[in-house]
């Protein structure tokens, strides 16, 4: 089901199934409640459930191109006395906002472009710059996100591979590259579409259209006295 879907069926609760020549209420609302609800949806079942499974169906997935970047300045291990030389890797671009609650960032997975099963480990930036050292775990790929911005600790993975796929629930699902509100299928199942559809319904429209009865019933779509 599209966000173009899913904003008609809003829009036909609203009007009670009356057909108007000029739509007055603005489909972009329409749109921000119907991403501000879904993001409610989720953290609010998070918060019941914090070791539960979300469906599938709510995440997204993105392409980024990383690459190495050298690292001269001590500031970056805190734990390291002296200023010495050393890699990390950064993604190219910037990455939408991921949505977060009291665990963190909502990430499903991080793996490399083909889905080879390398070890990435997404951790915080205190702990990455500092991870990859013991005798257990120098062969995973400690990553973190920062500044909206993936990190990773160089491994020699990165002397083959400069893509990774992130898998994870973002904020606005807009604002994920290459979604198209008429085409794109949005990344809800039916349940949350039940819910986003009721919650704006019983709450949102309420709150805009209070005080404001229609006294002239013309199906002009508009508020007469």
């Amino acid at each position: 089901m599209t966000l173009k879907e899913i904003s008609y069926m809003v829009l036909e609760l609203l009007r009670k199934n009356h057909v108007v020549d000029d739509e007055r209420l603005d489909k972009r609302l329409i749109h921000d409640w119907i991403d501000g609800k879904r993001a409610q949806y989720i953290k609010n079942q998070r918060t019941k459930n914090p070791n539960g499974r979300l469906n599938l169906n709510l995440y997204q997935s993105i392409d980024i191109e990383v690459e190495e970047v050298a690292v001269t300045d001590a500031g970056y291990y805190p734990y390291i006395s002296q200023v010495q030389d050393d890699n990390i890797v950064v993604s190219t671009t910037e990455i939408p906002n991921i949505l977060e609650d009291n665990s963190g960032p909502v990430i499903l997975s991080i793996e490399s472009e083909d889905l080879m099963k390398i070890p990435f480990s997404v951790v915080d930036y205190d702990y990455m710059r500092i991870a990859g050292h013991g005798k257990f775990n120098s062969n995973i790929i400690f990553t973190s996100i920062r500044d909206n911005r993936i990190y990773f600790k160089y491994n020699d993975f990165f002397d083959t591979y400069t893509d990774v796929v992130i898998r994870a629930i973002f904020e606005n699902p807009r604002d994920v590259p290459g979604f198209d509100a008429d085409t794109s299928e949005y990344p809800a199942n039916l349940g949350l579409v039940e819910y986003i559809k009721n919650s704006i319904f019983d709450v949102d429209a309420k709150i805009l259209y209070i005080g404001q009865a229609d006294e002239v019933s013309d199906s002009s779509g508009e508020i007469k006295k």
